[in-house]
């Protein structure tokens, strides 16, 4: 079983249910939510940290920084095709705060910022770490 902290009391208490001290329920993840909580979801993720060497590539071929990439960036996301949703041409590694910044852009150039992202992909970016 799947357990949860409470964050305001700190309990410890199974997933879906409320917790019995402050009486706050909590809902299991729905939907395409649900996919980022399965084993091949993180398997793929961690497929894809590794094969850029755990660097952040936004942060590396934008900025020219090294950062950690902590998560995984769906360059076309998955609200509009989730045919791509496990797709490792489709995902590239970024840390938090690229990833943030990302979503950002997206609202005012969303299709300029893809194919950037997608030229990261295809190694014609700006110097740096590649794909292993």
């Amino acid at each position: 079983m799947i357990y949860k902290r409470c964050p305001k009391c700190g309990k410890r208490i199974p997933s879906g249910t409320s917790c019995p001290v402050c009486k706050r329920s909590y809902k299991a993840p729905e939907g395409v939510y649900k996919l980022y909580h399965t084993q091949r979801w993180r398997n793929l993720r961690d497929m894809i940290i590794a094969r850029y060497n755990g660097i952040d590539q936004w942060a590396l071929h934008k900025y020219n920084r090294i950062e950690y990439a902590e998560t995984v960036h769906h360059i076309i996301p998955t609200v509009d095709n989730m045919a791509l949703f496990f797709l490792d041409d489709n995902l590239i590694p970024v840390s938090r705060s690229s990833h943030d910044e990302i979503h950002r852009l997206y609202k005012k150039q969303k299709k300029d910022i893809q194919a950037e992202l997608q030229e990261i992909l295809k190694g014609n970016g700006v110097g740096g770490i590649r794909k292993v």
